[in-house]
């Protein structure tokens, strides 16, 4: 059967929507708005920061070698979720499905601060992956409720509100779990998202496209779902199996196998999970390929510098430094700042000129990072000296996404593009995970059931989050060039005020 793909109808648009005859609201009115959306976002990025922190506390109170799955099984979860997710909201709203994933996300955040057993705390972890289409919706949502001018500041604003997580977050996380340990982290983060949700309720409107109502492509979930794990438990396993081992074959064969299946299936059903249509642009293709890839890989690299900080420093088993949350908060401090002002720097230049000019600095600037830190990170002064460049880097990358995406598609397109650079940033950061927690565990020794890690592991790993890093600045480099929000936003009002549009 041919691909067909239904077409987003705009209704009766609300005062504050493009396309509407009334009047703009007020400055207070939109910065309110950009609070409100910006939340949810803070809430998943404060969930990054904050457990990344604890995860060192969480793999000793529970005496598991598997923390890597605290964080790998939300992201498979919101990779398999999010198309699904973003498909409903094109069809019964965009508020609506924010409003219900977030209350699935209080749900599962509030059973990980209470769950007794490892086992429980990771079917905890998987209601909190369903919380992840917050993201992809708020940047689609954003297009749809504001006026073009404020669309570029308020998306790069929206994206780098991850700053104040940095900012605040390891304060928070250093007072927390120096006095009320790692369950005052998730009882924390729980009473957030249930913050975020009033916000979401009382002040964002709902969005006035809907998309006509169809069938949901499950065969096409369950072959990407399928892939995406089989290749993150391949990659994970097989340092202990042996690369060569016929299970570790068979995981990433048939990972790779699933994907391929994955992708013939979306040629032929009618509405298909990812729409390939959209990947057949090379503009966009490059656009999601290399923000997702980067946003990824600086997450999971992100995740070295916590477990070398915060882990322990025992002579040949554990080359941690032993510092306390409180003390790495310090550390970072300045960093968090300068990621801040990025989200706001962005939208500015991207206005002006084009977000991909942000998106190669931001690589570089993290590559250079990355590659400072692998033959210094034994002191102090070395993370306050050299984690400016990653933390810059990190800002200008996740504010550029976003921002290329809008200029890269139709309205009716943006949810879909958004669900699709989610699911990138999800598949790859998963794999990219994966990939250094094996690096870790090579040269890594279990003690009491715990798995700790050598210098040897450390450098290796912060070596090859630099190489992918490097792969996403080639792809950004292809990128042709892309409209501004401002042009791409004034151009989509003027196709709808033509006759017959």
């Amino acid at each position: 059967m041919g691909n067909t793909t239904p077409t987003l109808d705009r209704l009766d648009p609300p005062p504050h929507a493009p396309g509407g005859d009334v009047a703009e609201h007020s400055k207070a009115f939109y910065a309110l708005l950009i609070v409100a959306l910006a939340w949810p976002t803070v809430v998943l990025s404060m969930s990054g920061l904050l457990l990344g922190n604890a995860q060192a506390l969480i793999a000793q109170h529970f005496h598991t070698t598997q923390i890597a799955w605290f964080t790998l099984i939300t992201t498979l979860v919101s990779t398999m979720s999010v198309p699904f997710l973003i498909k409903a909201a094109d069809m019964f709203g965009k508020k609506r499905v924010m409003v219900v994933a977030s209350v699935i996300g209080v749900v599962g955040e509030t059973l990980c601060a209470l769950a007794p057993t490892w086992g429980l705390m990771l079917s905890a972890r998987f209601l909190v992956g369903i919380y992840a289409v917050v993201t992809a919706l708020t940047y689609s949502i954003i297009r749809d409720v504001f006026p073009a001018k404020w669309v570029g500041t308020a998306s790069g604003i929206v994206a780098t509100s991850t700053g104040l997580t940095a900012l605040a977050g390891p304060w928070l996380s250093g007072w927390l779990q120096d006095n009320h340990g790692f369950r005052g982290v998730l009882w924390f983060l729980a009473l957030n998202s249930a913050f975020a949700l009033v916000l979401l309720v009382a002040f964002v409107p709902e969005s006035p496209l809907r998309a006509p109502r169809t069938s949901f492509d499950w065969l096409g979930g369950v072959l990407l779902g399928g892939s995406a794990t089989a290749l993150v438990y391949g990659i994970g396993e097989g340092s202990k199996w042996g690369w060569t081992d016929p299970l570790t074959l068979f995981y990433l064969i048939g990972g790779v196998a699933a994907f391929i299946a994955f992708v013939l299936v979306e040629h032929r059903v009618a509405h298909p999970l990812l729409d390939v249509r959209l990947l057949r642009e090379r503009r966009l293709l490059l656009i999601l390929l290399s923000s997702g890839m980067a946003a990824g890989v600086l997450f999971s690299t992100g995740t070295i510098n916590q477990l070398l900080a915060l882990y322990p420093k025992i002579p040949g088993i554990s080359e941690g430094l032993g510092y306390t949350a409180t003390e790495n908060a310090a550390l970072g401090v300045h960093s968090s700042i300068l990621l801040l002002l990025c989200g706001a720097a962005v939208g500015l230049i991207a206005n002006r000129y084009s977000a991909k000019l942000t998106l190669v600095a931001g690589l570089v600037l993290s590559i250079a990072g990355v590659l400072l830190m692998y033959g210094n990170h034994y002191e102090k002064w070395q993370f306050i000296a050299f984690g400016p460049f990653f933390s810059v880097g990190m800002g200008l990358v996740l504010a550029s996404g976003p921002i290329l995406i809008i200029g890269a598609v139709k309205p009716e397109d943006q949810a879909t593009a958004n669900g699709v650079g989610s699911l990138v940033t999800g598949v790859l950061g998963a794999i990219s995970t994966q990939v250094i927690f094996s690096i870790l565990g090579d040269s890594g020794t279990v003690l009491q059931g715990t798995q700790f890690y050598s210098d040897d592991g450390y450098r290796t790993a912060f070596l090859a989050g630099a190489g992918m890093l490097a792969v996403a600045l080639v792809l950004a480099l292809l990128i042709p060039k892309v409209r501004t929000p401002v042009e791409a936003v004034e151009a989509d009002e003027a196709a709808m005020t033509r006759p017959g549009a």
